[in-house]
């Protein structure tokens, strides 16, 4: 099911067949976009566009695409051109989460995890802001993480690849400034999701781990209203605004604490 180009507002989501993204989705349907899943699990893309379609009447269109592919963020964007579709809100959600020592860790697994993190989500950004700048309207929602503001070792990669995110982020809204196209960085804390599963970071106490309903909300939020960055989570937020006032040398060691004490 494809939606229509002239039906209104629609929202690509990436990652979408879980955790956040499938929030997200979620969120997005209940306030009338149409949608463009993108994930690698096309089976349940399928099965949450059914639910979508029945419990808000939502068009969605699934692709199902690997964005560890280099060649997958242009295929997303040709399909949807060749479609004569416009996307109104871009959410860069796909991420992967690789714990262990650098180096001891793949450096294929790395390659792969930077290829996910930072090379798609700036090709799909690149892409679709260049139609939103020249129509003057559209929205970017970047996932990234408290991770982007801390150092934490056993995830170098992973956090040096959020700070990316929120790096970028945060350039593009002063590029875009004036403009009615706006960018907002998501920055959740550690989040109940598949991606955080099985890894030492969730074993943290349940009151230290937030829901991923409650992340897409504050999300979508802070994307409506153009806010540059959110922090999701009172505590996070208070603890990012400590980190920033700090010497970079307790940063790099708060960052050592969290790896020992399996936090993130």
């Amino acid at each position: 099911m494809t939606p229509r180009a002239d039906e209104g507002r629609c929202a690509l989501v990436t990652g979408a067949s879980g955790g956040i993204g499938l929030e997200l989705a979620r969120v997005l349907a209940a306030h009338r976009f149409s949608l463009v899943l993108v994930a690698r699990r096309e089976e349940k893309l399928q099965d949450l566009a059914r639910t979508l379609k029945a419990d808000h009447g939502t068009e969605v269109m699934v692709i199902a695409a690997d964005l560890a592919d280099p060649a997958a963020p242009r295929m997303v964007f040709d399909r949807l051109a060749d479609a004569g579709l416009q996307i109104d809100l871009l959410v860069n959600n796909a991420g992967l989460l690789r714990e262990g020592r650098f180096s001891t860790m793949s450096l294929d697994e790395q390659l792969q995890l930077l290829q996910v993190n930072v090379v798609a989500m700036t090709a799909l950004s690149r892409l679709f802001v260049a139609p939103m700048v020249a129509r003057n309207h559209g929205r970017i929602l970047n996932v990234a993480s408290v991770a982007a503001f801390v150092p934490v070792a056993n995830l170098a990669v992973y956090a040096a690849s959020k700070a990316y995110v929120l790096s970028l982020g945060e350039a593009l809204c002063q590029e875009l400034s004036g403009s009615k196209v706006t960018v907002t960085t998501l920055c959740p804390g550690v989040t109940d999701t598949g991606m955080v599963q099985g890894t030492n970071f969730g074993n943290l106490p349940r009151t230290m781990i937030m829901d991923a309903k409650t992340v897409a909300r504050e999300g979508y939020r802070a994307c409506m209203a153009g806010k540059p960055v959110h922090v999701a989570g009172m505590a996070n937020e208070l603890a990012v605004q400590w980190i920033k006032y700090q010497p970079s040398w307790l940063v790099r060691a708060v960052g050592g604490f969290l790896a020992k004490g399996r936090g993130g």
